[in-house]
């Protein structure tokens, strides 16, 4: 095989990884809604955290659920990958899943009618939280899902507001995310509710064109 030939074929491989990365990130869009309307992701924390022995299959969710066997296992393994869920597995190489860290406060907020975080439900759930939520905090306090309020934060790190924290969670483990104010809200967190209006504005636009909301 010549080099040109074999440059080639890498980049048709290469090729096709991007556009199957692009297929999946598209389907995941316009699939997520439907499927959190079937389970969200705080009814299947609070789902797992009353299991008799804190453990579950993408087979038994999807018995009990409306959720399909393929959306169980995604589902579980995204959340697994997010650092909120521990993954075992048996003899037969079948996956059982489990809470990290367990469920402390299934109490919600009370929290602005919005359908996305408020600058001042974000600050509402910083006090709460010791101004250190974890994705699991911000889940089981909303009920929203896991990639709207990653959007969220993403959009408030860029703005310099936040800084996102991985604290070691053992070799070979997925790190959940931990989310604390920079300076100057760090010291002044009352000042971030000065970014109400311009945030709120902004980040219910980016979350209409990005089909979390309508």
């Amino acid at each position: 095989m010549t080099k040109t030939v074999f440059l080639i074929l890498l980049l048709s491989f290469l090729t096709m990884i991007v556009l199957a990365l692009v297929i999946y990130l598209i389907w995941q869009r316009r699939t997520g809604p439907e499927v959190q309307s079937k389970l969200s992701d705080r009814d299947l924390l609070l789902r797992l955290s009353r299991e008799p022995d804190g453990l579950l299959t993408p087979e038994r969710l999807a018995k009990t659920t409306q959720l399909s066997k393929g959306e169980a296992r995604s589902r579980l393994m995204r959340l697994a990958m997010a650092g909120i869920l521990d993954q075992g597995y048996n003899k037969r190489l079948v996956n059982h899943y489990t809470l990290r860290e367990p469920i402390t406060d299934e109490e919600q907020p009370s929290l602005s009618p919005a359908p996305f975080l408020t600058v001042d439900d974000l600050f509402l759930l910083f006090e709460r939280y010791g101004f250190r939520p974890r994705d699991q905090d911000l889940i089981m306090a909303t009920g929203l899902p896991l990639a709207m309020i990653r959007r969220e934060m993403d959009y408030f790190a860029k703005e310099g507001v936040i800084d996102t924290i991985y604290f070691s969670a053992g070799y070979g483990k997925q790190s959940q995310r931990t989310y604390v104010l920079q300076e100057p809200y760090r010291s002044q967190p009352a000042a971030f509710l000065l970014r109400a209006n311009r945030d709120n504005l902004e980040l219910r636009e980016i979350l209409r064109n990005d089909n979390f909301i309508v």
